[in-house]
């Protein structure tokens, strides 16, 4: 029994996992307390509780560990690093701030570095040595295992896909710097793209990219030329990776990816097109396969079994 947390920038979320299943489910906001000291007590207190309400004799009522994803998280220190769309914009140790109010062993990571566990331990990456997992939403994240293992770097932040240089001299990235992969990819880069390419301004009143997908779906030659874009930036993007540490899978989820064939089958294309030779036909590309809802905490409580 293990508790997973994902923590978004409005909502944390914590689920009660057993067995690679989510069993039970809470949350709390993200932002509204005091300061990270406050927001830790309640985080504890209520994965105390989840865990308390619902006991399971089938594992003697033991929680093995609780395990914590959050943007800018360093699993090797256990901080939230300065993170934008956090709160508190200061060093937060919060792996033993909630150890420290649970008295349970606790692991923060990254939440990609997560996902990446999640899907390698429950989902599409399961048995695999080698695998790549790509997070398409708010920011573009990736997690790659590589033999076994979480490739985590000397400082704990290696991994970064969307923060590779895809355009020079390009948009301006939220990082600072200017033509990341996640200017062009991300549910901002796609509404920049949109309205570049002169979309219907009406599109755009509507949030995220479900908006531009529907407007695809009618014939909307603005928004298919978006996704078409971003396939290609994106086909870019993981070929390249694929030359560094050769994935047998890579694995993309968040609200982007679950845009179909809008996206994957232009983007199948260009990766095919990108794609070093001597890796044709030996790497698979592939959406999410763990409960859209269950993902994030599942890939939290992963964290706790490396």
């Amino acid at each position: 029994m293990r508790i997973g947390i994902d923590i978004g920038g409005t909502t944390t979320k914590i689920g009660l996992v057993e067995n690679g299943k989510v069993t039970a489910t809470t949350r709390i906001p993200t932002t509204g307390h005091a300061d990270e000291f406050a927001f830790a007590d309640a985080l504890a207190n209520e994965a105390l509780r989840l865990s308390s309400n619902h006991q399971s004799p089938s594992t003697n009522n033991q929680l093995q560990g609780i395990g914590i994803g959050a943007p800018n998280a360093n699993q090797l220190s256990g901080i939230i690093e300065k993170a934008p769309n956090l709160p508190w914009k200061n060093d937060v140790p919060l792996a033993r701030m909630v150890e420290e109010r649970t008295g349970i062993r606790s692991v923060l990571g990254n939440d990609a570095n997560a996902a990446a566990l999640g899907e390698w331990c429950y989902g599409a990456g399961k048995g695999m040595t080698d695998l790549l997992v790509v997070t398409l939403g708010t920011g573009i994240g990736s997690g790659f295992i590589v033999d076994s293992k979480l490739m985590l770097g000397s400082s704990g932040n290696a991994g970064e896909l969307g923060h590779t240089t895809i355009v020079m001299d390009g948009r301006d990235c939220t990082c600072g710097r200017k033509g990341c992969l996640e200017a062009y990819v991300s549910i901002r880069g796609l509404r920049e793209t949109y309205k570049e390419l002169d979309g219907d301004p009406d599109v755009l009143k509507e949030e995220g990219v479900l908006c531009i997908a529907r407007a695809a779906e009618k014939g909307d030659t603005a928004a298919l030329q978006t996704f078409r874009h971003a396939a290609r930036w994106l086909g870019v993007g993981l070929a390249n990776a694929v030359a560094i540490t050769g994935p047998e899978r890579i694995v993309l989820f968040g609200g982007i990816a679950r845009s179909g064939d809008l996206l994957m089958v232009p983007l199948q294309e260009r990766f095919n097109e990108f794609l070093l030779n001597i890796y044709h036909g030996r790497v698979d590309l592939v959406t999410s396969a763990l409960p859209e809802d269950d993902s994030a905490i599942l890939g939290a409580a992963a964290l706790t079994a490396i």
